[in-house]
């Protein structure tokens, strides 16, 4: 019985060696049940939809916010809509993109595992900026470093958004001729297929408009973008809090009230 098990034990052995010869260490891990069987190709991390990016220089803590509904197109590259915003310091006024042919963006990037660069283009007041973002993807955040073509440099942080959609209600005034009284006023948007926004707005104490019908419009990243086209009114809103939307309004030359009027307000998610 003895001579039996060893005789058993040696061809296992055998064999064993035999594996390890012809296929490599790795495939002795998987027959013994060991070990990862092999290094294989990593699997890419998923990046897509609504982003907000926040982007600071280390060398003047000025900040930018990049706002950008990603697309992946295959399993390493990934692009933003053509309607990305980059607003300087989060202020709305000074938003570029989504105004095609004045000012477009390019947001394109490539992505190997949880590894992530992206090479983001826009126009400030020095000219065209090439930004190349690196980072690391770790569920639906990414963070890490960036340069640019005009010497600056800092770190990057990009969260998912969540829809503007819904209602919001606040107050708004015009920039050159403010009401003692601003007005207030309830929107009420739906999104609908690649990010579409429609909608209506009731206004009070506006001499304006009553009322606003939001025939077109666009989430962008977490920002929000509404038009009438019939009075001739534009309504851009930037995040500036929780559920908070910072707004300018714009009243188009050719409007049949107020035309060529602007200003800005604040809006509310309820």
């Amino acid at each position: 019985m003895n001579c039996t098990r060893s005789l058993w034990g040696f061809v296992k052995s055998i064999f064993l060696l035999a594996v390890v010869l012809l296929t490599g260490c790795s495939s002795l891990d998987k027959v013994l049940g060991i070990g990862g069987g092999g290094s294989g190709t990593p699997k890419n991390a998923t990046v897509s939809g609504p982003y907000t990016v926040a982007v600071t220089s280390t060398k003047n803590n000025g900040t930018i916010s990049v706002y950008v509904n990603i697309v992946t197109q295959s399993g390493t590259s990934l692009s933003g809509t053509p309607n990305t915003l980059v607003c300087q310091g989060n202020v709305v006024a000074n938003c570029v993109g989504n105004d095609p042919p004045v000012s477009t963006d390019t947001f394109i990037g490539t992505i190997s595992g949880n590894n992530l660069q992206i090479n983001l283009s826009y126009t400030n007041a020095q000219g065209t900026d090439t930004v190349t973002l690196t980072g690391t993807v770790s569920g639906k955040s990414i963070s890490g470093t960036y340069t640019d073509s005009q010497g600056d440099g800092g770190t990057w942080t990009a969260t998912q958004s969540s829809s503007p959609a819904g209602t919001l209600s606040g107050a708004i005034n015009s920039t050159s001729n403010p009401l003692t009284i601003p007005p207030t006023l309830t929107v009420v948007t739906t999104e609908g297929q690649n990010s579409a926004l429609t909608g209506t707005a009731t206004i009070q104490n506006w001499p304006c408009f009553a009322s606003l019908n939001f025939s077109s419009g666009m989430a962008i990243g977490g920002t929000l973008t509404l038009s009438d086209s019939a009075n001739n009114v534009l309504i851009i809103g930037v995040p500036s809090g929780a559920k908070i939307f910072s707004i300018e309004y714009r009243v188009g030359s050719s409007a049949p009230a107020c035309s060529g009027d602007n200003g800005t307000g604040t809006l509310t998610m309820q």
